[in-house]
């Protein structure tokens, strides 16, 4: 869910337009605290509460007004980052590490002596 989604949401929980007042939203909030009591719909009180913190802070209420006023503009595309290693080099590096790791003697065939 967006930022603008969860003003959106706000607004129409408390029933009031994007560009009420700071007094038409504590009104809005009132009416709603009495159609929706603590101790009966506490669903609907936390609601409702949820939503007048949101509205009636100002700097939310102003990033609000930034947001719709911005174009929706999607994120530049990064490009996909390089491969470091060419096809193959990673098993060639896992090879080289075996053979340093090998004891080359053990793996000679030992050889019958003619008596």
């Amino acid at each position: 869910m967006s930022v603008i989604d969860l003003f959106l949401q706000a607004h129409d929980t408390l029933g009031v337009r994007p560009d009420d007042d700071a007094a038409a939203v504590k009104r809005a909030y009132r009416r709603a605290v009495i159609a929706h009591p603590p101790d009966l719909d506490p669903e609907g009180f936390r609601r409702v509460r949820e939503a007048y913190e949101l509205l009636s802070d100002p700097g939310r209420r102003a990033r609000e007004l930034l947001l719709r006023a911005a174009p929706a503009v999607p994120p530049p595309s990064l490009p996909a980052p390089p491969d470091p290693l060419p096809p193959g080099a990673l098993a060639l590096v896992v090879l080289r590490a075996l053979a340093a790791q090998l004891d080359v003697d053990a793996l000679r065939v030992p050889q019958e002596r003619k008596a």
